[in-house]
C-alpha cells in the first residue's frame, strides 16, 4: 500500500517521545499510513505518492487551539487591530483610516485591541472622540481583553442606551458626572451593544470563517475548540459549520463550546445533529468571572490597589453550580472562565460537586486561564482529574515588564504566583494550550515562546517572570498537540503521529528544540496538512 504523501525530515516530533528523531511519516487518504526513524520501507513510497524532504525542519502534528473565539477569531484577521496605538486620538484615527479604506460605508465600524493601560495617558476613551469623526455610523471597539467596548453615540443610541438604562447584572455602564453614558461598556454592559454590533448572516459569517482558516494554515493551527458565549448569547451558527463541513470547506477540525447555561436540551440535538469527523460538539462553557486589570476577576484577598474590591461575579453562581452537574449527567464536558484565586476554587468546587453527585464519566473538564489560583488549590487538578485550560501568551499583556500591571492590581505577592503553568501540569499530568484569540492573535509560536522563557518582549525580566513556572518545549508542545486533543476527548484520532491518527501535521522551519529560545517567536510554519490535504504551503 503505498503512500500518498511521504514526509522526511531529521527532526520528526510524534509529541510521544521527549526529543525528536531521524525519521518519517507517511500519509495515506486522510489518515496516517506510518511513522518510523530512519530510511522508510520501499514499499511505502510508490511512483505516484508525493515526497516532501526536509533536514533540521520541524515535524510535529498540527496544533489544536484549546480556547478560541472562532468567529470572534475571523473578525480579529478582518477588522481594524488597535493594539500598536498610543492614545485615544490615535486610536481614532486608525479606525478612521481602516473604514475610509472599506468599500462599505455603511453599517457597523468594528474594531479590536486598543488599551489605554498601553496608552501614554492611561486614562479611558469616551464617545466624543468618536463622534467627531463618526456621528452617524455606530462604532464597537473591543479592548485588548474583551472585556470591555468603547463605542460611540449611534451606537449607544441603536442600543436605546440612556441615562436611565440600568447596570445590567455583572457589568456597568461608564457614566459622567451627570450620569450620562461615556461610551465605555464594563463586562456584561458589552452585551448591550454586542448583541447589535456582532450580528451576522449566514454568508458574513463564512466570510469570517475563512478569514480564520486562512490564518490558521499559516500557523499550522488544525483543530480548535470554539468557546461560543460572549456576553449576548452564542457566537457561531452551528448550521454554518455544518454546512461548511458538509460542502468540505472546513480546514481546521472545530470542538464547539456552546453556553453551559443555555437549553441543554437543544445542545444535546446539536451534538447529535453536528458530529463529523471535523464538528464536533462535546463541551459547554461560561464565565464565572472577569480579569485581574480591571478588577473583576474574583479574589480570596482584596485587590491591593482598591482596598475593599474582591471582584464581581459575570453571572449568577448558584445557577453555574446547579448547570454544572447536570451538563457532567449529560456527558457534557464544562469549560469554566476563571482568572482569580476565588473563582478557581469555586470552578474546582462544582465540579467536586458534580462527579460526587454523579460519580466519574468521560467528562473532561476544564478550568480556562487559572491566571491566579491558591497553592492549596493546585493538587485538586490532577485528584479530579480537571484539565487546566492555559494561554501562556496572556503573561505577556504588556510589551515591557514594567508596565505590567499585576503587581499593582494584585500585589508583589500574588503576581509571583501567577500563570502557574508548570505546578498545573505537574498536578494535571497534561495542560491544554491555546491562544484566546482574538484577545491575542492565534500564532502558536508566541504561546510557545512565552510558555518556555516567560519574558515580556523587552526581554525582561532577567530569566523571565516567575521562572520556576517554565515549560519545557516538549511540555509545552506535547500540551499544544495532544493535551489539547485530549481535553476535546480525541486522543484517540488527534494530537499525535501515530498509525491510523488523522494526517494532520505541521512542519515548523527550524528545530524549536535546539534553537536559541529567542528565535521561537521568530519561526514560521512551512507546510501544513489537515486530513490528508496540504492547506498551507510557505
Amino acid at each position: 500500500m503505498y503512500a500518498d504523501m511521504l514526509i522526511k525530515s531529521k527532526r520528526i516530533f510524534d509529541s510521544i517521545k521527549e526529543k525528536p528523531f531521524d525519521g518519517y511519516v507517511a500519509i495515506k487518504g486522510n489518515r496516517i499510513l506510518a511513522v518510523g526513524q530512519g530510511i522508510e520501507p520501499d514499499q511505502i513510497a510508490g511512483p505516484d505518492t508525493r515526497v516532501f524532504e526536509f533536514g533540521e525542519e520541524l515535524v510535529m502534528t498540527g496544533f489544536h487551539d484549546s480556547h478560541t473565539h472562532l468567529l470572534m477569531a475571523g473578525m480579529f484577521q478582518t477588522y481594524v487591530n488597535l493594539a500598536n496605538a498610543r492614545s485615544e486620538e490615535e486610536a481614532v484615527l486608525m479606525v478612521k483610516e481602516a473604514a475610509d479604506e472599506n468599500q462599505d460605508k455603511e453599517g457597523w465600524v468594528i474594531g479590536f485591541s486598543w488599551y489605554h493601560v498601553f496608552w501614554d495617558i492611561k486614562e479611558l476613551p469616551t464617545r466624543k472622540s468618536l463622534d467627531r469623526y463618526f456621528p452617524h455610523r455606530p462604532v464597537f471597539l473591543l479592548n485588548a481583553e474583551a472585556h470591555g467596548a468603547w463605542v460611540n453615540s449611534k451606537a449607544l443610541e441603536i442600543a436605546g442606551i440612556t441615562k436611565d438604562t440600568p447596570d445590567p447584572f455583572g457589568g456597568e455602564i461608564a457614566r459622567d458626572e451627570d450620569g450620562e453614558a461615556t461610551g465605555f461598556l464594563y463586562e456584561s454592559a458589552v452585551g448591550l451593544v454586542s448583541k447589535y454590533a456582532l450580528s451576522f448572516n449566514e454568508e458574513e459569517e463564512k466570510v469570517l470563517i475563512q478569514a480564520f482558516q486562512k490564518s490558521a494554515g499559516a500557523y499550522g493551527i488544525t483543530s480548535v475548540n470554539d468557546v461560543q458565549p460572549y456576553f449576548h448569547g452564542n457566537m457561531g451558527n452551528l448550521a454554518v459549520y455544518h454546512d461548511m463541513d458538509r460542502k468540505g470547506e472546513l480546514t481546521v477540525r472545530i470542538h464547539a463550546a456552546p453556553d453551559l447555561l443555555g437549553d441543554l436540551d437543544q445542545v444535546n440535538e446539536w451534538r447529535e445533529r453536528y458530529s463529523s469527523e471535523k464538528l464536533k460538539v462535546n463541551h459547554l462553557k461560561q464565565f464565572l468571572d472577569g480579569v485581574s486589570t480591571t478588577h473583576t476577576a474574583l479574589v480570596l484577598d482584596e485587590y491591593a490597589d482598591l482596598p475593599g474590591s474582591y471582584g464581581i461575579s459575570l453571572n449568577d453562581t448558584q445557577a453555574i453550580r446547579d448547570a454544572v452537574p447536570e451538563a457532567h449527567k449529560r456527558g457534557f464536558s464544562v469549560k469554566l472562565h476563571s482568572c482569580g484565586d476565588k473563582s478557581a476554587r469555586m470552578a474546582l468546587d462544582y465540579y467536586e460537586n458534580a462527579i460526587n453527585l454523579h460519580g466519574k464519566n468521560q467528562c473532561r473538564h476544564a478550568i480556562e486561564h487559572v491566571e491566579l489560583i491558591a497553592e492549596e488549590d493546585i493538587p485538586r487538578f490532577g485528584a479530579l482529574g480537571i484539565i487546566p485550560s492555559v494561554q501562556p501568551e496572556h503573561i505577556a499583556l504588556t510589551q515591557a515588564f514594567d508596565e505590567n500591571p499585576y503587581p499593582v492590581t494584585l500585589g508583589e505577592d500574588r503576581a509571583s504566583r501567577t500563570w502557574p503553568l508548570k505546578s498545573l501540569y505537574d498536578s494535571a499530568g497534561i495542560l491544554a494550550i491555546g491562544s484566546d484569540c482574538p484577545v491575542v492573535d492565534n500564532n502558536p509560536l508566541l504561546e510557545i515562546y512565552r510558555g518556555v522563557t516567560r519574558l515580556h518582549n523587552d526581554g525582561k525580566p532577567e530569566g523571565g517572570w516567575n521562572p520556576f513556572e517554565k515549560l519545557t518545549m516538549y511540555e509545552v508542545l506535547r500540551s499544544y498537540t495532544y493535551g489539547s486533543a485530549y481535553g476535546a476527548l480525541r486522543e484517540q484520532e488527534l494530537g499525535s503521529l501515530e498509525p491510523g491518527k488523522f494526517a494532520d501535521i505541521v512542519v515548523i522551519d527550524r528545530d524549536l528544540f535546539s534553537v536559541d529560545p529567542s528565535e521561537i517567536k521568530d519561526s514560521k510554519v512551512l507546510l501544513t496538512i489537515m486530513d490528508g490535504k496540504v492547506v498551507f504551503e510557505r
